[in-house]
């Protein structure tokens, strides 16, 4: 068995919460700030513009290449200052019986050891963010630190 030349974070969350109203927490600016990011400009259509901001730290802007409205919606990642061309991110909603599965998926991270913690952030961090966004939509509570920026 041929081994790929990349790998990504890959993961499924179920939330208690009306397809409609998950979908709004992904790709609504007002919505993203409350689970994501402290600033967000959206252009809702395949092609459109995305910028994602946090208190210091980084700002994420790119192009949205993919967009199914109440479905799914995809960003091609950048990281200021470091090249991540070819990764792409995105979030897919099914709805379920009493909810939403929601696929978290980034894409194109090659097997190389330069890129190993870069990997491992995305792990780490899109697991921190679909947490709070369940968080955030079945409690209404967000998980994130007052204390951070």
């Amino acid at each position: 068995m041929a081994e790929t030349t990349t790998r990504a974070v890959d993961h499924q969350y179920f939330i208690r919460a009306k397809p409609p109203a998950v979908f709004r927490a992904l790709t609504e600016p007002a919505w993203l700030t409350r689970w994501l990011c402290d600033t967000a400009e959206v252009s809702l259509q395949k092609g459109g513009s995305y910028r994602l901001g946090w208190k210091d730290g980084p700002t994420h802007e790119g192009t949205i290449v993919d967009f199914v409205p109440g479905t799914r919606i995809a960003f091609a990642w950048k990281w200021p200052g470091v090249e991540l061309d070819g990764t792409i991110f995105s979030f897919a909603i099914e709805p379920q019986e009493g909810g939403v599965l929601l696929r978290v998926l980034h894409t194109g991270f090659p097997r190389r050891e330069e890129w190993a913690d870069l990997y491992g952030g995305a792990e780490w961090g899109w697991t921190y963010f679909a947490m709070n966004l369940k968080s955030v939509l079945e409690h209404g509570h967000d998980l994130r630190s007052k204390q951070d920026g």
